[in-house]
């Protein structure tokens, strides 16, 4: 599932989305992506589809959404964050030190200008 996690990163990073529009995949901002992209997209649909209801999925854009409207936060500054929230500590880290390092992201995040 992490490669279609990362397919969607990629997406996202060009300035454009894959959602779900009722049962059908709809791409948001086509063209902001490469030519081929649309033809990779719908060759993977079912898997595409798979993952945006994922549990994995539904709780990276529930953290996202927050750091950004409540927040007042980018959308990219929101993502990377959530990337942090939802994933697992690494091995060599100390729970201690993830927690302070989450912790210190947030704190950076909520002093951060707001964009006017």
């Amino acid at each position: 599932m992490s490669d279609i996690a990362d397919l969607v990163d990629r997406v996202r990073s060009f300035g454009a989305n894959i959602v779900l529009d009722g049962n059908a995949l709809r791409i948001v901002n086509r063209q902001k992506l490469p030519p081929t992209a649309a033809a990779y997209i719908a060759k993977h649909a079912k898997v595409i589809a798979e993952y945006l209801v994922s549990d994995e999925n539904i709780e990276f854009e529930e953290r996202a959404a927050i750091v950004e409207f409540d927040g007042g936060m980018p959308r990219e500054w929101a993502e990377q964050f959530a990337r942090y929230l939802t994933r697992t500590k690494p091995a060599n880290v100390d729970e201690v030190d993830w927690s302070w390092f989450l912790t210190t992201c947030g704190r950076m995040i909520d002093e951060a200008p707001r964009a006017a």
